[in-house]
């Protein structure tokens, strides 16, 4: 995947994956290799002394930034809390140890102590620091489903007999979504805090649930390629990623995520970012409504999806146009097929 534009601080690869893996800002990390650039030494180091931040001056004695903010969340008070950084600070550690120890409350059982396997970690790591540095904001829209299922109905069996592949009606949505990302790139966009890359390729991530959490994979030139083949790419990542057999490339190269819950009975719901994207799409679940249309009651399938954007690239006025396009194309899916013969040349 390459940007049309990137201007980053020098670091190596193994450097700059840790850092986005750990949601720490490159800027602020000094880099001990030539001319100054960025090891991965330097990035484990920076982390280790993440706990020794300025400390603030508050009730409870000095702590630093981030225990203070872990102990809020967790409901804390720090004054109970012992400090082992320098002249008895406390540290993130610190909250740590005082969290583990504490009690049940009264009369609740203690339950079961369950490690967080690797992946856990990270995907907590990440979607901790999606939440704390990208301000989101969300949209929602009411979008009806008859033609868009109508059309999947008339196509879904010739395309089988023609390529052998099993569509759904995902494999609908995801080219609507990446012929929409095509007219507002800074949706499909990534943002490090100083410098925005405009990705020159649409690569639509999907989330899937194993038992240790979700995965990401993407399907690449979701906006060139044919249903068909974004159908065979999607089964094929799927299907991987249930065996644990995704390369880290097919992960790494998303550019824009849907997030759907439409197999459960969920209506709608709000997504986290997924780092470093700018944009999020959640989809629950189609079911029949009963709505007005020209002053007569009508039932209707509809599904209501939701866009979470980072309102540092992404103003409000650009996010409702967006959305408003995309539902434009579903209600009337021969929009799509007026953009096909160029996207797919």
């Amino acid at each position: 995947m390459e940007p049309v534009k990137s201007m980053q601080l020098e670091a190596v690869p193994a450097a700059r994956f840790l850092a986005r893996d750990m949601g720490l800002d490159l800027s602020l990390i000094p880099g001990s290799g030539p001319g100054g650039c960025i090891l991965r030494k330097d990035v484990e180091a920076f982390a280790a002394n993440q706990g020794e931040a300025a400390p603030v001056a508050q009730a409870g004695g000095s702590a630093t930034t981030l225990a203070r903010k872990l102990a809020q969340r967790e409901g804390l008070d720090l004054a109970g809390v012992s400090g082992t950084g320098r002249r008895g600070r406390i540290t993130k550690d610190d909250v740590l140890r005082a969290l583990a120890s504490a009690p049940a409350g009264p009369g609740s059982p203690a339950g079961q102590t369950v490690p967080a396997t690797g992946m856990r970690k990270t995907i907590a790591r990440r979607l901790s620091a999606s939440a704390f540095t990208a301000p989101h904001i969300y949209f929602f829209s009411d979008i009806k489903m008859d033609n868009l299922l109508g059309l999947y109905g008339d196509i879904k069996q010739e395309i089988l007999e023609q390529y052998q592949v099993k569509i759904s009606v995902n494999d609908l949505l995801i080219k609507a979504v990446a012929l929409t990302l095509e007219e507002f790139p800074y949706i499909n966009a990534s943002f490090d805090g100083e410098n925005i890359q405009l990705w020159a390729e649409v690569n639509i991530g999907l989330a899937v649930a194993l038992d240790e959490g979700l995965i990401v994979p993407a399907i690449a030139r979701a906006n060139k390629e044919a249903i068909w083949d974004i159908a065979a790419q999607r089964q094929d990542l799927v299907e991987r990623a249930r065996q644990r057999k995704l390369q880290g490339p097919e992960i790494e190269r998303g550019t824009f995520t849907i997030s759907s819950l439409a197999q459960y009975e969920i209506s709608h719901f709000t997504a986290i970012i997924n780092p470093p994207q700018s944009a999020i799409l959640s989809v629950g679940q189609t079911s029949e409504r009963v709505v007005v249309e020209k002053g007569q009651m009508v039932v209707r399938r509809i599904a209501t999806m939701g866009l979470a954007v980072d309102h540092r690239l992404v103003d409000g006025a650009v996010a409702a146009r967006f959305l408003t396009s995309l539902k434009k194309k579903l209600e009337r899916p021969a929009l799509m097929f007026l953009q096909l013969d160029q996207s797919t040349s």
